[in-house]
């Protein structure tokens, strides 16, 4: 039988300001102390102060066993707890989205609230446990049945995550005792690397004819402008300026009209190229008021008697779906020489020898972002503006990319981007 611990201890700590008496608490479910608190007791005198360090350790007791006791969560059961996070409704959810300005997508909360269901909830060991007796083992354990089951170790850390989130943001509140995630890594996964369009390539995109100018203006507002798919969607009328593209909004499926990802608003030249897809495109179009869509949801094309093709709206006010953009990608794609997956329309099997060089290179709609800092780079454009174009941030550097593109030359940029494609043309 293992050693019973008392509830709390007391020890000694050297800090700046000398040696002060610190206690840690110990974690009735484990058998364990897993919270450390200084009492403000020095260490000195004869005594060294040792009753009044226990005082204050006994006070520092009761409020740390209050705190366990004033919550349900510990002694909640873990499924429920998973799945009452991740719902639209949950206080975690709710505090992104109100006070953090930071809203999680609805696609992103389903998800994780599905993984809950479909690859945490059958696990044995987690069947009628609660959130205080979730332990790292345990979480070790259910990685290693994950992995037996099948599961990919991308699958597998994105799992973690769903599970990680809920329980840490109740550790940081208090709420349960310790973090059973501490020290657990991540599944080995063999990440491929994403592929890329040379100049060449996207300079024959640009000069190629095509049978529908939206496919190839989306594969141009990607590698020549670094916009994402939801920047496309959500890309109306009104955001067209002068040479530059105002990306203010983000179209996400469940969520409808919002700011860009990272909240990251900017201003982005466009190259003569994209200029005349976006008149040809602008005339074909039934709606063009500011606040329309420039790639509106159609259902079919019709040509006019002069030969131009006409948008048959399907849904007035609805940006196209995600099969739009992989149609125009494949299509565009295949058009130079890169063929995507052999058509299941086509009565013919594929020929002897045919390879999918879209999927053999790992080419996707995002991979054009990634064309496009790497052309930017090749053109000699900074990294600074670069990053300021593409709305690349993160924590540490935020406020220097906010900032950015109050000195960006967007003349200059947009002329060097131009002067590569034309030499690799």
């Amino acid at each position: 039988m293992p050693k019973q611990k008392l509830d709390f201890c007391l020890f000694k700590k050297q800090t700046s300001a000398g040696k002060v008496w610190y206690v840690k608490f110990k974690d009735n479910f484990k058998n364990r102390y897993v919270s450390v608190k200084s009492t403000g007791i020095p260490v000195d005198g004869k005594r060294e102060h040792r009753r009044e360090a226990e005082d204050a350790a006994q006070k520092l007791y009761v409020s740390f066993t209050e705190k366990k006791l004033s919550t349900e969560v510990v002694n909640m059961p873990l499924f429920r707890f998973l799945l009452d996070f991740w719902t639209p409704t949950s206080d975690y959810v709710r505090e992104k989205r109100a006070v953090e300005k930071k809203p999680l997508s609805a696609t992103y909360i389903g998800g994780s609230h599905k993984n809950i269901e479909k690859f945490v909830m059958p696990f044995p060991d987690f069947k009628s446990i609660t959130v205080g007796e979730l332990t790292r083992a345990k979480v070790r354990a259910w990685k290693l049945w994950a992995a037996e089951k099948g599961l990919s170790g991308r699958k597998i850390n994105i799992v973690l995550q769903a599970m990680r989130v809920p329980i840490r943001d109740a550790y940081r509140d208090e709420k349960i005792p310790s973090d059973p995630f501490l020290n657990i890594g991540e599944a080995s996964h063999n990440k491929k690397e994403k592929g890329i369009l040379t100049p060449a390539e996207v300079s024959s995109l640009i000069k190629k004819e095509t049978k529908n100018p939206r496919w190839k203006l989306v594969v141009l507002l990607g590698c020549l402008c670094g916009l994402r798919r939801g920047e496309i969607r959500g890309l109306q009328w009104g955001d067209i300026g002068d040479g530059v593209i105002n990306i203010k909004h983000n179209f996400i499926d469940g969520d409808g009209l919002k700011a860009p990802k990272c909240n990251s608003s900017r201003l982005v030249p466009y190259p003569i190229s994209i200029k005349n897809l976006l008149s040809t495109v602008r005339s074909v179009s039934v709606n063009t008021t500011p606040e329309s869509y420039i790639f509106e949801q159609i259902i079919t094309e019709k040509k006019t008697e002069e030969g131009k093709v006409t948008d048959n709206i399907k849904t007035p006010g609805t940006p196209v779906t995600g099969t739009f953009f992989r149609y125009a990608l494949d299509r565009e794609l295949s058009e130079i020489g890169i063929p995507g997956e052999w058509p299941k329309w086509r009565k013919k099997k594929a020929p002897e020898g045919y390879v999918n060089e879209q999927k053999k290179r790992n080419l996707s709609l995002h991979s054009l972002r990634h064309t496009f800092i790497t052309l930017g780079r090749i053109a000699g454009i900074t990294d600074v503006e670069i990053q300021a174009m593409a709305g690349h941030r993160n924590e540490r550097m935020m406020s220097y990319y906010t900032h950015a593109g109050q000195v960006l030359d967007f003349k200059t940029a947009r002329e060097k981007l131009e002067k590569i494609i034309e030499s690799a043309g």
